[in-house]
């Protein structure tokens, strides 16, 4: 798809109205919740919630996880969503052995192929002992199903629930950080959530952002992967202002992890996250490592020692007429060009829907000290920029 780039702050647009957005696409009837995360009973362990594309040498989201355990069990490798769950199963171990030592991780192997065990009073119990749990990627719909099959708790569910609660960290790379959340993103591409709005998951499911019950070890927002990697912000966009339980949306790239510790979420890793807010107005941020956000509030900390960002180079070979907003990493680099100067961004998208991004007040542009080109893409390391307002404007007619 290619689509004109449209000069920024020169257009007289007006903010999408959720009417207008409901005209973009029907919704489908909601499937039950999964199991409340917490009952308050206990303060509950970390989440490192992992964009997928996880560097075997990326230290600071491994130590994460390691630092997050809760007693001296293992770290219980859980390959539930991956297509060769045996072998994902035997990466992970191998990887979080190489940075915590032999014996450090234990692959359990429950799996959609043999979803008895999720219900196998020994597996429950070798869930009870782990100090903490990985979740591979793959289909997150695949985790749901098995420790939830048509929203029934499983005794396998139960024991990590009840571990989770009692403060054992739980990760998940990929799709395993999709289904942390209460509701989850299924599936969908950008393009298709702005043209065909929100699908419950289901028999029925059609083009759009695809949603449906998730694992509930997360309830402040939609949550989603490989974000800036692969374009998904429209899709986020689409379920924050749209899709019933959350108005906010967090897209966590690859190689990057959200650490979350109770009320407050710190950015590790290479890239950066992105947080949708369409509480009030609807506004981005994107926050790069080392940064804090007060998940309550959206309050964002920066990290300290920021320096200003750097203004990367014009892209060589580029048309800066003919952007598709949603591939790889552009959305980041278009950032990475324009924050600096305090710009604004504007696209249209391939179904003639306008997107802009406005810088607000209090707009920050920082980067890591001496992280120039050495983000993905050639963008600076660390960058954090925001907050902007987001404004659509659909199609004529639509």
């Amino acid at each position: 798809m290619t689509v004109p780039l449209l000069a920024s702050g020169r257009l007289r647009t007006t903010a999408l109205t959720l009417g207008a957005l409901w005209a973009l696409g029907a919704c489908g009837g909601t499937a039950p919740d999964a199991p409340a995360s917490n009952d308050g009973a206990a303060v509950p362990g970390r989440l490192v919630i992992v964009g997928g594309g996880l560097a075997p040498d990326n230290e600071a989201v491994y130590r994460a996880v390691l630092d997050g355990r809760d007693g001296s069990g293992p770290v219980c490798v859980l390959p539930t969503a991956g297509g060769d769950p045996e072998a994902s199963m035997a990466s992970a171990v191998d990887r979080l052995d190489g940075w915590g030592g032999p014996g450090t991780a234990r692959g359990i192997l429950i799996a959609e192929s043999a979803p008895e065990r999720a219900d196998d009073p020994a597996v429950a119990s070798q869930l009870r002992e782990c100090g903490g749990f990985y979740f591979t990627g793959g289909s997150q719909s695949r985790v749901v199903d098995t420790f939830l099959p048509a929203g029934r708790s499983t005794l396998a569910y139960e024991a990590l629930m009840e571990r989770w609660r009692g403060g054992a960290v739980v990760a998940g790379s990929s799709a395993g950080a999709a289904m942390m959340g209460r509701r989850m993103i299924a599936g969908g591409g950008s393009l298709e959530a702005l043209e065909h709005g929100v699908v419950e998951r289901g028999p029925g499911d059609d083009d759009g952002v695809i949603v449906g019950p998730g694992m509930g070890f997360f309830d402040q927002g939609w949550l989603d992967q490989h974000f800036l990697a692969r374009g998904r912000w429209g899709r986020l966009l689409v379920a924050s202002m749209h899709a019933p339980a959350y108005d906010v949306g967090l897209g966590i790239d690859e190689n990057t992890a959200l650490v979350v510790d109770g009320a407050v979420a710190e950015v590790v890793g290479a890239s950066g996250v992105v947080i949708l807010d369409a509480r009030s107005d609807l506004t981005l941020d994107l926050l790069g490592a080392g940064d804090r956000v007060d998940l309550t509030t959206l309050v964002v900390t920066p990290a300290a020692g920021r320096e200003p960002a750097p203004a990367p180079e014009t892209e060589p070979g580029t048309d800066p007429d003919r952007v598709d907003p949603f591939e790889r990493w552009r959305l980041l680099r278009d950032l990475a060009r324009t924050a600096p100067a305090r710009e604004g961004l504007a696209y249209r998208a391939g179904d003639g829907t306008v997107l802009e991004l406005q810088p607000l007040e209090g707009f920050r542009a920082q980067a890591a000290p001496g992280g120039a080109g050495q983000g993905p893409e050639g963008t600076a390391r660390g960058l954090s920029a925001g907050p902007y307002r987001v404004v659509l404007t659909p199609p004529a007619g639509g």
